[in-house]
């Protein structure tokens, strides 16, 4: 957190699973920050899940949202914020992501997004998919590049515990 012009947020940034909301909150324990989960304040202002704003709304409703909250961050300081796992996938939230703050790519593969997210219900983009893996593999392929284009640090985080996630962070920053 020493690049001052960045407005002393940490942002992390990832694929779906790949840890962004426990490292979200271990991150500011350890650094005692408050911390914002971006899905869980968009879920809390529509009161709906995610799965409930695509299934009721789409994917480009709940983008509109996510590009609105990102919005309304200019200005915070001193914040650790988890994203949405899409929130890349605008150029206008990856410029307003840039200037939040430091953002943390959390790069995970896929066997170890499969591993976290496969008996999880919550996530509409994966809701009834057969080929999991194949459909991660092929969201990846367009994500991939745009994290590693928008983050200023990039931590790997299959198979470790979050604690040295977390470490790896600190040492970095």
């Amino acid at each position: 957190m020493n690049d001052g012009n960045k407005g002393e947020n940490i942002v992390l940034i990832g694929f779906m699973g790949c840890g962004k909301t426990s490292v979200t909150k271990d991150l500011a324990k350890r650094l005692n920050l408050d911390f914002i989960d971006m899905d869980e304040e968009i879920e809390k202002a529509e009161g709906k899940t995610v799965s409930e704003i695509f299934r009721d709304h789409g994917e480009a409703y709940f983008r509109d949202l996510e590009t609105a909250y990102l919005k309304s961050l200019d200005g915070l300081k001193n914040k650790i914020i988890s994203t949405g796992g899409g929130v890349i996938l605008r150029n206008e939230n990856i410029e307003m992501l840039k200037n939040v703050g430091v953002v943390v790519f959390l790069q995970a593969d896929v066997a170890h997004i499969l591993k976290n997210i496969k008996d999880d219900q919550k996530r509409p983009l994966l809701q009834a998919e057969e080929d999991l893996e194949g459909k991660i593999s092929r969201m990846l392929e367009i994500r991939e590049p745009l994290y590693l284009s928008t983050a200023n640090v990039i931590i790997q985080t299959s198979g470790k515990p979050i604690k040295n996630i977390v470490d790896e962070i600190l040492a970095i920053l």
